[in-house]
């Protein structure tokens, strides 16, 4: 059981001190390339191995920034660090043991939603960031925010 205790508090406590990575933001109407590691995904398609399509705006850009702050928002483990017109940046909290993942929002000229959502710490995430994106998604096309 101590050995137990260990392992929770060593993984609460590398979890906790990771830093926020540098390279975030918009660079060249673009987001960063993902890591060589499974824990990321990207809409932008010079990373096919991490790639997911972008989401779709039928609207216009003002809109969609509208819904994606509201869905950002309504999620208790989601934080938003930056906002600008073109641009979110939130940290998404694991619930159990703390670790955080960025999560970047672009609002491209070209009628899309750009994102790369990436863990801090670690190498697999077992598709955690695929399936938070395409949730999102999921509510950004039903209008859920």
């Amino acid at each position: 059981m101590d050995l137990f205790k260990v392992l929770i508090i060593a993984i609460l406590t590398v979890s906790c001190s990771a830093p926020m990575p540098k390279g975030l933001g918009v660079i060249d109407n673009q987001l960063s390339k993902c890591p060589d590691k499974p824990n990321c995904v990207t809409s932008f398609k010079h990373d096919e191995e991490h790639f997911l399509e972008p989401i779709e705006i039928v609207s216009n850009k003002e809109r969609a920034h509208q819904k994606i702050t509201g869905i950002l928002t309504k999620n208790s483990s989601a934080k938003i660090i930056t906002t600008s017109p073109d641009y979110i940046h939130a940290e998404f909290t694991s619930a159990i043991f703390r670790f955080i993942d960025d999560v970047e929002f672009y609002f491209g000229i070209d009628k899309k939603v750009h994102f790369r959502s990436a863990s801090r710490k670690g190498h697999s995430d077992l598709g955690a960031n695929k399936k938070r994106i395409e949730d999102i998604r999921f509510k950004f096309q039903q209008n859920d925010f």
